[in-house]
């Protein structure tokens, strides 16, 4: 029997066993009874049953009442010995919770002249997604003794209830606040810190509580940002009360607060953007202001930093950064076919090297013994004996095996074909063999007509089998597909050198990879106004007008996207003004595109913790560098290969200098390749704002933890307006995409 069976088989004998008192009712909702007065018919049945919903219309998130009533005649009554099995329907896209007590309505007929006793239940309904949903008929299963005889037999009923049909309608767009997400219900907002002394860089716990009517497990976490302190999000409790004809309760949700300057500070007005159902608008539940009183601590930092205090700018040079990815598809083409292709010449004349030193090494036909040679005399017995051992110990050095190996016909046939020569070849050689064999022990009695026909069959086909012959049968194969192949080099050649820019489409759907953007002020006029602009942005930083130099050197960076000179200068403005993201965001594309500089890795030093480590960590790799000084000790080391297997006597110096610039040359391409990858800013995201991590895409899913504004994560998927993103610490989950920003491509305004 199922958990939820149990529960309202206890709930129905409750209800048959004790009356219950009327609560209040709520203009917004049904009676608790309004199902009995839909009952118009009972057929006479002992025990009848009877569902609906109310209101078969709502938006998402809005309540719906769906009530059972289970109707006892006096007789059913005084007959039932066991509580009837109740088997609630089945919901699928809705969030159920069991509503206030049983009530009960006192016997009355309903048309079919039988009383009834009525027992109603309620349950309230929420709908999580716009759509029509139907609600499956309940079913009650009861049992009745066949007559009143204590020892009579059970007869068992089945009763189904109405099903329900309901049509979840979306939140309307018109009037929808801007900072809205999701939440739904009549709410008020409060706010309380756990104590009364605060000081800088102590951490304080403010906690933000949501409460009203609505499903308060689904509201979403507020979004809070001070000037005056760190905010990272902590943990969040549910309080449900299901007494009432509607559901209520309250969430809270706590922030930790890390205050980073003293004197006397306001927590604002925390405003959350809900819909209410029943007045069909949007408004705002909102807390009030709150003063603090920050004493002094160990850190002291202002809004806006004395000048002396301030980050150094760098001098602009107007200058900008492109990686090997983005030189020109021509040169890159070019580039990949001279390295494919360095080797050829070397390996060319390594075969012809090794080709001369086995002719050269070519053994000589085994002498005979004393009694062959004196059998093998100039008869034609002895010279068909003497040109078989010719043949089988030129196959033997041909085909790469021990003359032992070719003892028998069968051996030879075997190694001819597994050596991949062809069966018309292999069949002549067969043939030749045994001709010579039946020739060589024939007798005297053989003339001298076969001699040089022998001779004239042997080498045309000894050169047949060194032409055909390879060394293993399987190579015939492969080398006959290589050669099929070759004619699609090119088309291999121009995918490899198009393969950054296929790896920056295969990532366009997470993020706007801008590896082609290039400076926007190519005219005078242009690179005049940009010039105006950087002066603008660093006259106001060394004003200490920090938020004025953000924006001015921000919209240069949007001009200039890879110019590192302005990314820096840009981080260092927003980081005076308190804006971590843009600083962030900033510091961490100058930092990839110029990954040697010291100055770019001590401000990625000055992130908060959620920026560093990991993936976030730039690595001082030359990518360029390497590539380059690779793609030359390739090449020369080739070279030098070429130059000792040139020599007949070889060089060993040469080769092993050869081989120690070819390794150098693996080295420095897979550490550029390596390089390349940990420096793309593919997929890499800001957090805007404080965020709860979600196991799964939606505010009703479990928590993993808090996001806080300034962390770095890895965008991986994203479904329904969530990314999946994967933070620095380890942890992973689900997030509103409104609150990433993009490290290339996007934008940083909160």
């Amino acid at each position: 029997m199922s958990v939820a069976t149990a529960r309202c088989r206890s709930a129905i004998a409750m209800a048959v066993l004790l009356p219950v008192t009327s609560a209040p009712i709520l203009s917004s909702q049904p009676s608790p009874t309004a199902i009995v007065d839909r009952i118009r018919s009972t057929d006479g049945k002992p025990i009848d049953f009877h569902a609906a919903a109310f209101p078969e219309s709502v938006y998402v998130g809005q309540q719906v009442t769906y009530q059972v009533a289970v109707l006892l005649s006096d007789q059913a009554r005084s007959r039932l010995r066991r509580n009837p099995e109740f088997l609630p329907p089945e919901l699928r896209g809705l969030l159920a919770y069991e509503l206030g007590t049983p009530r009960r309505v006192p016997a009355r007929s309903y048309g079919g002249g039988v009383a009834y006793e009525a027992h109603v239940f309620q349950r309230a309904l929420f709908g999580v997604a716009a759509g029509t949903l139907k609600v499956p008929a309940p079913q009650l299963t009861y049992s009745l003794p066949q007559s009143s005889s204590y020892f009579s037999r059970e007869e068992r009923f089945v009763v189904r209830a109405e099903s329900a049909q309901l049509v979840i309608r979306p939140l309307p767009e018109e009037g929808r606040p801007s900072d809205f997400t999701g939440a739904v219900g009549v709410l008020r907002a409060s706010t309380r810190f756990d104590g009364a002394d605060v000081r800088v860089g102590d951490p304080l716990v403010l906690t933000i509580r949501i409460e009203g009517t609505g499903n308060v497990k689904l509201l979403p976490r507020p979004a809070l940002e001070l000037s005056w302190a760190s905010v990272v999000p902590g943990s969040e409790r549910v309080q449900v009360d299901t007494t009432g004809a509607l559901v209520r309760g309250a969430k809270e949700f706590d922030f930790i607060l890390t205050p980073n300057q003293s004197g006397a500070v306001t927590l604002p007005v925390v405003r959350y953007a809900y819909f209410d159902p029943y007045r069909r608008a949007y408004a705002n539940a909102e807390s009030a202001p709150a003063d603090v009183r920050v004493a002094d601590g160990n850190l002291a930092a202002g809004a806006e930093a004395p000048e002396s205090d301030a980050l150094p700018l760098r001098t602009w040079q107007h200058r900008e950064t492109r990686s090997v990815a983005e030189w020109a598809p021509l040169w890159r083409i070019l580039g990949l076919v001279l390295l494919l292709l360095a080797p050829v010449p070397a390996l060319v004349t390594l075969v012809a090297r090794v080709r001369r030193q086995r002719a050269a090494q070519r053994p000589d036909v085994p002498r005979a013994s004393a009694r062959e040679e004196a059998i093998d005399d100039d008869s034609p017995a002895g010279m068909a004996r003497r040109t078989r051992r010719t043949m089988l110990a030129e196959l033997a050095f041909r085909l790469h095996v021990k003359a032992t190996d070719l003892v028998t016909p069968a051996d030879v046939e075997r190694v001819l074909r597994r050596r991949g020569v062809t069966r018309a070849t292999t069949r002549d050689v067969m043939l030749l063999l045994d001709e010579l064999a039946t020739q060589g022990f024939a007798g005297p009695s053989g003339t001298n007509q076969d001699r040089p026909l022998a001779h004239q069959r042997a080498e045309p086909l000894l050169a047949k089998v060194n032409g055909e012959a390879v060394t293993h049968g399987r190579a015939r194969l492969w080398s006959r597909r290589a050669r099929q192949s070759s004619a699609l080099l090119p088309v291999l050649l121009v995918g490899l050198a198009m393969s950054g820019p296929l790896h920056t489409l295969h990532a366009a759907p997470l993020a706007v990879v801008d590896t082609t953007a290039t400076c926007q002020s190519e005219s005078a006029e242009a690179s005049s106004g940009l010039a105006v602009l950087v002066e603008e942005g660093m006259a106001a930083y060394r004003a200490g007008r920090f938020t004025t130099a953000a924006q001015r050197m921000g919209t240069a960076v949007a001009i200039c996207p890879r110019d590192a000179d302005l990314l820096l200068n840009w981080g260092n403005a927003a980081w005076a003004a308190s804006d971590t993201v843009s600083a962030v965001m900033a510091w961490q594309r100058a930092a990839r595109l110029d990954p040697l500089a010291a100055d770019a890795q001590e401000r990625l030093a000055l992130l908060p913790a959620g920026a560093r480590g990991g993936f976030a960590e730039v690595p001082m790799v030359p990518v360029t560098a390497l590539v380059i000084a690779g793609a030359v000790a390739w090449l020369v080391g080739w070279v030098l290969f070429l130059v000792a297997w040139r020599d007949p006597n070889g060089s060993g110096t040469v080769s092993l200098v050869a081989t120690l610039l070819l390794a150098a040359a693996l080295a420095a391409g897979g550490t550029a390749w390596w390089g390349h990858r940990a420096l793309s800013s593919s997929g890499l995201a800001v957090v805007r704002r404080p965020e709860t991590l979600r196991s799964a895409p939606g505010f009703d899913a479990n928590t993993a933890g808090g996001l806080s504004t300034g962390d770095l994560v890895r965008m991986s998927s994203m479904q329904e307006g969530w990314f999946r993103i994967e933070h620095i610490d380890g942890r992973s989950g689900w997030v509103p995409a409104s609150r990433l920003a993009p490290l290339v491509g996007g934008t940083a305004t909160r």
